[in-house]
Order: structure tokens, then C-alpha cells, then sequence
């Protein structure tokens, strides 16, 4: 009800409409529904946020490649959506949101779709990034996940904070 909310260095309240956009870029999200654009490839989807920042097409086509290959989907690379299971679904939503190396990353239960092997890997990818100085937000209701990599955690109940251990 009162306080300032201040993303990235720039306090909220008075940020002017026209300096949102390069402020959204960056930050990188990872949707619970990976909202993936469906008449994209998994290489297009990966490598939209780059182009739209006007990354040079040879840094894109060898970050893209890059990522993919670590994900696993190089061999999918041109594949639609809905030809992706749900983990590799949300592998690629991960790789989308983490190409562009954003300072702020918030992931929506980015394990949720993954098995074991697939969701060590996110969370050491994850980790990595936080440890080269990346912000990383993680919601989830996996009470298993906090415990294997601790972590400052914030605990939610109906909408309000209760813990901040």
C-alpha cells in the first residue's frame, strides 16, 4: 500500500511509458504455459528475442545454435510447438528467455514438465547465472526444489508474504 517498486534500477512510478521497452529486454520470463508462438520453429521462437534487440544475424544464428544444441533440440530445431512434448516444450521457452542473457530472469515452475536429468540441468543453468550476476526469481510449489539448492526464499500464502527466510 505505500513504498516504491524500483525493477532494475528504475523506480516504477515514474518511469515513463517510452523507457518500458528497454527495460522489458532486460528481463527474461519463463511462462508456467511457455507461451510459444505456435507458426514460429523452435529455432524462430529461440531466436526472436535477439532479433527484435537487433542482435546481428551471425551472433544470432550462433547463439541460437549454441542453446539449442545445450537443450537438447538441435536435432528439433525446425519443428513447431505443438510437434514438441510438453519438456521440450518448456526447454525451449527456458532457452527463449535466457538467450538474450537478460540481468533479471523470472521462471514460473520452470521444472514442471522436465524429468529428473532435464531439470538438474535447468537448475544448474539457472544457478550458473545467478553465480555470473543474473537476478534469478523462481516460483514454484515444489517444496523439494528449495531443499536440494537453497537459496533466499520468500513464502507466499493467499496472496501475502509470511516468510522471508
Amino acid at each position: 500500500t505505500e513504498g516504491e517498486v524500483e525493477l532494475l534500477g528504475v523506480p516504477l512510478s515514474s518511469a515513463r511509458r517510452k523507457n518500458l521497452p528497454p527495460l522489458r529486454r532486460r528481463i527474461g520470463v519463463v511462462h508456467q504455459e511457455f507461451r510459444l508462438l505456435r507458426h514460429l520453429s523452435a529455432w524462430d521462437n529461440v531466436a526472436l528475442p535477439l532479433r527484435l534487440a537487433g542482435v546481428a544475424e551471425s551472433t544470432v544464428r550462433n547463439d541460437v545454435a549454441e542453446l539449442l544444441d545445450w537443450i537438447g533440440l538441435a536435432d528439433k530445431m525446425e519443428r513447431r510447438p505443438e510437434e514438441l512434448s510438453g519438456g521440450e516444450q518448456q526447454r525451449l521457452a527456458i532457452a527463449r528467455a535466457v538467450v538474450t542473457r537478460p540481468a533479471l530472469l523470472v521462471a514460473d515452475e520452470p521444472t514442471s514438465e522436465l524429468d529428473a536429468r532435464q531439470a538438474r540441468r535447468t537448475l544448474a543453468l539457472l544457478a550458473e547465472m545467478n553465480r555470473q550476476g543474473v537476478t534469478v526469481v523462481v516460483a514454484t510449489h515444489s517444496e523439494d526444489l528449495p531443499a536440494r539448492h537453497p537459496a533466499r526464499m520468500l513464502t507466499l500464502e493467499a496472496g501475502r508474504l509470511v516468510s522471508d527466510g
